[in-house]
């Protein structure tokens, strides 16, 4: 209904109603903040010019407001501190649920086939179990027992949604699903360091893979996945040994720039795996909070792995390219949207329907000012049609 996608779209944008109402009249639509919330309680509807205000200030479209048939989406595993208000649990919800909905969107603008190699979640009864999970699922995706150059692009190449949301230091991440097409999707936050931001989008995802019977336990074999995924125990034993009484830093730092965990988690993982003792493990973390790693980790900033979301802006920019959505609507999808100076263009789909719905004598008009200009184009002396492709040197 209007009223919640109005709730929605102003969480996500963490604007109060009083923000909205001032911001409103300024462009000379006078509502009180009680109105507004009689708008996003469904019990009465805004008028036009009421809507458009509330569109132009929540970046949107009026179409949106009044779109039908929501997608439902599930959410699971939102893992944060006690001490995030609930203002901004609501705030970081909707935020994903309007990202998600742009997702959705483009997928049918661009005739998307839905994904068919859904992950499928199984009860596990301990945490070696999980162990085997995350193993099946490399040789699954044919991932060998190599390091994971970028988790980002991974999760991407097959069908996930995965969404960075701006720097909030008391959310960690979560993942979930839409419910009509279980197309998978997992958040991280920014603003944290890559050997945090992998271990977070593995964990997510973890969830859709493994679950234990409480809410504890399944926390545990999701990070117990997420570890096995990116570190795999063969490696492990292969690097570590199978037993040790004592591990250089050095070593946690070669093994840091290798797999990009941090130095804290792969010391977790060398407990979980026995090859370290409960004692030895307890030193180590005492040593990284007396040094402060916890907060900060030495060598983070320098890792090689790229964790950028590349494939929400690829289509972003494929759909306005072929003319299927408007700079608007692009800018809508990608804020900050920029189209290249040098895209080679063409008709978008919006302005052949516009020369298509002109009479017949003014269609002929545009059709023949077009020809004219291409014929020009080909008597050009200084347009080199026979050779466009003369810079490309071949060797005998």
């Amino acid at each position: 209904m209007i009223g919640d996608r109005i709730k929605r779209k102003r969480q996500a944008q963490g604007l109060s109603l009083q923000d909205l109402a001032d911001r409103l009249e300024v462009l000379g639509v006078k509502l009180s903040r009680a109105a507004l919330s009689t708008y996003e309680i469904n019990k009465s509807s805004p008028n036009a010019k009421t809507l458009w205000g509330i569109a132009k200030i929540l970046n949107t479209t009026m179409e949106y407001f009044v779109a039908e048939g929501d997608d439902g989406i599930v959410l699971q595993g939102f893992r944060k501190k006690a001490s995030l208000a609930q203002t901004k649990v609501e705030q970081i919800k909707s935020y994903i649920y309007d990202e998600i909905e742009k997702r959705i969107e483009l997928d049918a603008i661009l005739g998307e086939d839905r994904p068919t190699d859904l992950p499928v979640q199984r009860m596990v009864s301990s945490l070696d179990a999980a162990e085997n999970e995350a193993i099946e699922l490399r040789a699954q995706w044919k991932l060998d027992e190599q390091p994971i150059a970028s988790v980002t692009a991974l999760l991407e190449t097959k069908h996930w949604y995965v969404l960075y949301i701006p720097d909030e230091q008391y959310f960690n991440g979560m993942a979930g699903y839409i419910e009509s097409t279980h197309q998978p999707f997992v958040v991280s936050r920014l603003g944290i360091a890559t050997d945090r931001i992998r271990l977070n989008l593995i964990h997510e995802a973890g969830h859709a893979f493994v679950a234990a019977q409480d809410e504890k336990t399944s926390e545990k074999a999701a990070f117990r996945f997420a570890a096995a995924f990116l570190y795999p125990r063969e490696r492990v034993w292969e690097e570590f040994g199978h037993k040790r009484t004592s591990v250089d830093i050095e070593e946690l730092l070669i093994a840091k720039a290798r797999y990009g965990l941090s130095m804290q988690a792969i010391v977790y993982r060398l407990r979980d795996l026995e090859v370290i003792s409960e004692s030895l493990y307890v030193s180590l973390c005492r040593y990284f909070s007396s040094m402060g790693f916890r907060v900060e980790e030495p060598e983070s900033s320098e890792l090689k792995f790229e964790e950028s979301p590349m494939d929400f802006k690829r289509k972003v920019h494929r759909a306005w390219s072929e003319g299927l959505i408007s700079t608007a609507d692009a800018e809508r999808f990608l804020p900050g949207f920029r189209a290249s100076q040098d895209s080679v263009t063409r008709l978008s789909s919006l302005e052949i329907k516009r020369i298509l719905s002109l009479s017949n004598a003014e269609r002929e008009k545009v059709l023949e000012a077009s020809a004219q200009a291409a014929l020009e184009s080909y008597t050009d002396p200084d347009v080199n049609i026979a050779g466009v492709v003369d810079d490309i040197i071949e060797y005998s």
